[in-house]
């Protein structure tokens, strides 16, 4: 089973280069989830640490129902990062009735042919998830990246190994979304290809003054105690 982990700092990815893992997803704005990282950060990062990288492409926070103008600043996103040595990107799309924006996905794809694509956690707002399922493997994505169509991992373990059954080895479930070390048992035991975290803690910063923030900032000893669970 493999280790992704959610890079949104440098100092993350730092922090992550000292850990035997398996690839990093890199992004910014992990207090709105992630958005789209600069060219200069990830290229910085894999000049600098050589991880495989796979980037997030979110233009903006706020659900995944894009309109024209913003499906096409994705698709200028992934063009300007596709150079960068990267692996992969992490895209979502969906349409307002909850389905696979499939002209978005199809168009972002044919953007970098040679990139692996991941679904990102839009999936879980999809009723009809085998059918998502099944177009996201015509279109040859390379894994999906779900907490079981719940909140979390924890409440969506049952339905991961669902996934995982009829996925039946022609895409790849990895899990993440609130996983705790308490819980990389049930998940290794779930049958899922991979399991992805940021290993993060909110913090407040500047306090007291108009720029305090509440941010998720990279926490060694949670991300240490979760990587030795899984490896254990």
């Amino acid at each position: 089973m493999k280790i992704e982990i959610c890079v949104g700092t440098l100092e993350a990815a730092r922090i992550v280069s000292k850990q035997k893992i398996d690839r990093i997803e890199t992004c910014i704005a992990l207090e709105q989830g992630g958005l789209t990282p600069s060219k200069a950060m990830v290229s910085w990062i894999q000049n600098t640490f050589h991880l495989e990288q796979h980037a997030l492409i979110r233009v903006r926070a706020g659900g995944f129902a894009y309109n024209y103008d913003e499906m096409v600043v994705m698709r200028d996103q992934i063009l300007e990062l596709k150079d960068s040595g990267i692996t992969g990107f992490v895209v979502g799309a969906l349409t307002p009735d909850f389905k696979l924006n499939l002209e978005a996905l199809e168009t972002w794809k044919r953007t970098a042919p040679q990139r692996d694509f991941t679904f990102h956690r839009a999936f879980d707002s999809i009723p009809d998830w085998k059918t998502a399922m099944d177009q996201l493997v015509k279109m040859g994505f390379k894994r999906i990246l779900t907490s079981g169509s719940e909140q979390n991992v924890s409440q969506g373990i049952e339905h991961l190994k669902e996934l995982v059954a009829y996925a039946n080895g022609r895409i790849e479930i990895m899990a993440g979304g609130g996983v705790k070390e308490a819980l990389i048992s049930e998940l290794k035991a779930s049958g899922v290809d991979a399991i992805h975290f940021s290993g993060t803690s909110a913090v407040t910063v500047e306090t007291g003054t108009a720029f305090e923030e509440n941010l998720l900032l990279p926490d060694e000893n949670k991300l240490s105690a979760l990587l030795a669970a899984i490896q254990a």
